[in-house]
């Protein structure tokens, strides 16, 4: 983590090893049976995610992100040490049942416009915790949202490379033909050990997500008058010279709605709506929840998810 701080210019020296000392300190004494730490250089900043397993804080925070984050209750021990963290972050959030606790801090650069209507987080932790993700994601917010969670073949460096591949392609251009783009895909992963991928295209003018998978990532689109599931398809990207068939999934987005993509890695049988007001988080927690709840000790693993402010209150 400190080697990433170094790189990002928008951060104070000595704020992120402040802020994850806080974080990892209260988990050593708060949090039973245990927890972990996870970091991601973005931008210019850094973000940190604290996750527990309990035994949760007092007060669950009903109030919506981004609008008022809940603020640190007051106190000794974790409570104290929320709001130091609080006081350093662009961007704070946090959530609390009594399965555990989720903190998110995002450091460096400016906050989120308050008109901002494409939030996104993800979650992606290698197999053992540490090391290279045969795992990626990316997001292209805009007029036309599209987003990607690709899970390279196997584990480890060249699982990695086959994933950066797939996000390279997802990256050149902006995808507006998902057809087009997993030929692209399939192309660039060639050179690659291959894998699998979810894409997804969001037209909200029309009130539409278009799907294609190749492979077994799965989602999910949550919206206020029901929810779809997004089904994985038989096949690898970049391991045979004919491109994998495709078949559109389309399915119906509204403002407000949330989209969530996982790869293998996570478990059947997830479901946000499990946990009070999860989704009206930022969605990094929402992704780490999922991600604490389902992941698979065996793989990589990844969850995504990107909300649709519009119209939301």
């Amino acid at each position: 983590m400190a080697r990433t701080a170094v790189t990002r210019s928008a951060l104070r020296p000595g704020v992120a090893e402040l802020v994850a000392t806080e974080l990892a300190t209260n988990l050593l004494r708060h949090a039973h049976p245990g927890g972990y730490v996870l970091t991601r250089g973005t931008g210019d900043g850094i973000e940190l995610l604290s996750v527990d397993h309990g035994p949760g804080m007092a007060a669950p925070p009903q109030d919506g992100y981004p609008a008022t984050a809940p603020p640190a209750p007051r106190g000794r021990g974790l409570n104290a040490g929320l709001n130091v963290i609080r006081r350093h972050a662009t961007e704070f959030d946090w959530y609390s049942t009594r399965n555990g606790t989720v903190v998110y801090a995002r450091l460096g650069g400016t906050a989120p416009a308050p008109a901002q209507r494409w939030r996104f987080g993800a979650v992606n932790v290698p197999l053992g915790g540490d090391g290279e993700s045969g795992d990626a994601w990316a997001v292209t917010p805009g007029p036309r949202p599209a987003a990607l969670l690709v899970d390279g073949l196997g584990h480890g460096p060249d699982a990695a490379r086959a994933a950066r591949a797939a996000v390279t392609a997802f990256e050149r251009q902006p995808v507006t033909d998902l057809d087009t783009f997993i030929r692209n895909a399939h192309e660039e992963m060639r050179a690659t050990r291959g894998g699998v991928l979810g894409v997804c295209l969001i037209d909200p003018d029309r009130g539409q997500l278009t799907y294609a998978a190749v492979g077994n990532v799965t989602g999910r689109v949550l919206t206020g008058s029901g929810n779809a599931h997004l089904l994985d398809r038989p096949g690898t990207l970049g391991t045979h010279l004919p491109v994998p068939r495709t078949r559109l999934q389309r399915c119906a987005w509204e403002p407000g709605a949330t989209l969530v993509l996982v790869s293998d890695g996570i478990r059947s049988g997830w479901s946000p709506e499990d946990h009070p007001q999860l989704l009206r988080r930022h969605p990094a927690i929402v992704a780490a929840v999922v991600h604490r709840d389902h992941c698979r000790p065996t793989d990589d693993a990844t969850v995504l998810v990107v909300r649709d402010e519009g119209g939301v209150p």
